[in-house]
């Protein structure tokens, strides 16, 4: 966990936990449910943002909003040591949620939400053109059976 490399400690983590679940949550309720005062824990979220541990503040959508679209995970492959490069062309695709660098034969792994098959396929021609992406192996998402990645507030 690489976003854990200052100086972080066990109330830091409480309060890192408790924000992902809930970006929103006030400063006075994170402070009632690990025990400090209001001020200790605004001093420790400036810190954590000052430090780069908190790097933003996001939204997500919820899940009981009738999911419009198609999911899709995007395997990608290249011709030598071009990560970056490629990384800075995926960075301006919108419909690219997540984009992971992998050890082994595979070199990218995309998550990517558009709003049907042609959008999806779109994006798909869009990556094929990256200069150094030899292939692309598409899978549609059929049904997501759980999602640790959002814990529930």
């Amino acid at each position: 966990m690489d976003r854990f490399v200052s100086d972080t400690d066990a109330v830091d983590e409480q309060i890192l936990c408790l924000l992902e679940a809930d970006g929103r949550r006030s400063v006075q309720d994170i402070a009632r449910k690990i025990g400090l005062s209001r001020s200790a824990v605004y001093e420790r979220i400036v810190r954590l943002r000052n430090t780069g541990v908190i790097a933003g503040f996001t939204i997500r959508r919820g899940a009981s909003l009738p999911k419009v679209g198609v999911s899709a995970y995007m395997i990608l492959y290249f011709i030598g040591p071009i990560c970056e490069r490629v990384a800075k062309d995926i960075e301006k695709i919108p419909q690219i949620k997540r984009s992971q660098s992998i050890s082994g034969e595979i070199d990218m792994i995309l998550s990517v939400e558009a709003q049907g098959l042609e959008e999806l396929n779109d994006v798909r021609s869009q990556i094929e053109a990256i200069r150094g992406v030899t292939r692309v192996t598409t899978g549609v998402v059929l049904k997501e059976r759980f999602n640790r990645l959002w814990p529930s507030a």
